[in-house]
């Protein structure tokens, strides 16, 4: 029978992370200011985001390295998650296509938020913020790891 999960170990995971902007048709519109209404720039966003992230945020880049203390963080916390073959859904649509889902509830996160929360505190603790609160893009505030998921906010222990 054809295995139909995949679980990758440390030496498989992936090494760098995709970046899709060079990939668009067209380049993304520039965030504003709030106030301004201009594009914001490096400067605007320095009190917020550590220079790394703000330097990833507008690379064209198509990969940019996962630091290793990031991947090894990653797998701590159980990713990357298994991915099934959904063969089921393949004969049922009749397709030659292969289909696969990946299981998020698997993890102990029960989703994929800790995947930017470790990159946010590991980039953050690089330059020396040593609290923060971290933004998964759902609109959830998330605790980064190792702190329990019910803070808001947690002391940087990398």
């Amino acid at each position: 029978m054809e295995e139909t999960k995949v679980l990758l170990d440390l030496d498989e995971m992936p090494k760098k992370w995709y970046n899709i902007l060079p990939d668009l048709p067209e380049p993304l519109a520039p965030p504003l200011h709030p106030a301004t209404k201009e594009p914001v720039g490096p400067d605007d966003l320095a009190p917020l985001f550590p220079m790394e992230l703000i330097k990833q945020e507008v690379s064209q880049d198509r990969y940019i390295d996962i630091p290793e203390e990031v991947r090894e963080a990653y797998f701590q916390v159980g990713r990357p998650t298994p991915l099934y073959r959904a063969k089921r859904l393949e004969k049922y649509l009749n397709t030659p296509a292969k289909i696969y889902y990946k299981r998020e509830d698997v993890s102990f996160a029960g989703s994929h938020k800790p995947n930017t929360a470790i990159a946010q505190a590991y980039f953050n603790m690089k330059e020396g913020v040593e609290k923060l609160a971290t933004e998964p893009g759902s609109g959830a505030r998330r605790c980064p790891w190792p702190a329990p998921s019910s803070a808001s906010m947690s002391t940087s222990s990398w």
